[in-house]
């Protein structure tokens, strides 16, 4: 798969050049530990993986830094619980 068609489904999915440069942006921040989760309130660990975090609601928002695990857990589809 060629780099631009990859490139082409991250900024579909909200990935983009705006999204880049706010986490370029907050990087250090996170870095130095001065960052908590979005999430779950929880400061971010110097050297724990983090996304930056979109709004539920509105993937145009950013909610802030989040825990990659606290982030990824609410993906659409993602476990939902099982009805008997």
């Amino acid at each position: 798969m060629s780099s631009a068609r990859i490139r082409a489904k991250t900024r579909r999915r909200g990935y983009g050049g705006r999204h880049q440069a706010l986490r370029r942006a907050l990087a250090p921040m996170v870095s130095a530990g001065l960052a908590t989760c979005a999430r779950c309130g929880e400061r971010i660990i110097p050297g724990e993986p983090w996304d930056l975090g979109h709004d539920d609601f509105d993937r145009s928002r950013y909610s802030g830094p989040e825990h990659a695990s606290c982030n990824r857990r609410t993906h659409w589809g993602r476990v939902q619980s099982r009805e008997w």
